[in-house]
């Protein structure tokens, strides 16, 4: 694989995990009525959850800038991001197991499935091969 790739994959990664954020907020509109409050109520119970515990919600700010971060990092082959990397995203991964259930929309979940696809991509690549010959 070359420099190239590597970088094209992780921008790759970035539009899927950003693309699912804003996908998930502009395709909330077109669930049904029923799930549309399902997912309202799911929300207002993370966000008083992070303003009962103001740590667990700076904890889940940290953690997403943290990713994100590590992935340009991984790009720019900084010699430790890789680890950084594997610990934000278990870490991101922890908090949603944690705000289960979910409610998202088709593209929404698209863009969601691709974002953990290529995680496991980029993890795999970075720990189990040279990602660049």
């Amino acid at each position: 694989m070359t420099e190239l790739t590597f970088r094209v994959l992780v921008l790759l990664t970035l539009v899927a995990t950003v693309g699912g954020i804003v996908f998930d907020e502009i395709g909330a509109s077109t669930l049904p009525k029923l799930l549309q409050e399902e997912r309202l109520r799911i929300k207002h119970r993370v966000v008083a959850y992070s303003k009962a515990h103001p740590m667990c919600g700076l904890l889940r700010i940290l953690l997403v800038i943290g990713y994100l971060a590590s992935l340009i990092a991984i790009a720019f082959f900084v010699p430790f991001a890789p680890w950084l990397f594997l610990a934000f995203t278990v870490g991101w991964s922890a908090f949603t197991v944690i705000d289960a259930p979910h409610v998202i929309s088709r593209p929404a979940s698209l863009f969601y499935e691709a974002s953990l696809l290529l995680n496991g991509v980029i993890l795999a690549l970075c720990f189990f091969s040279s990602p660049i010959n």
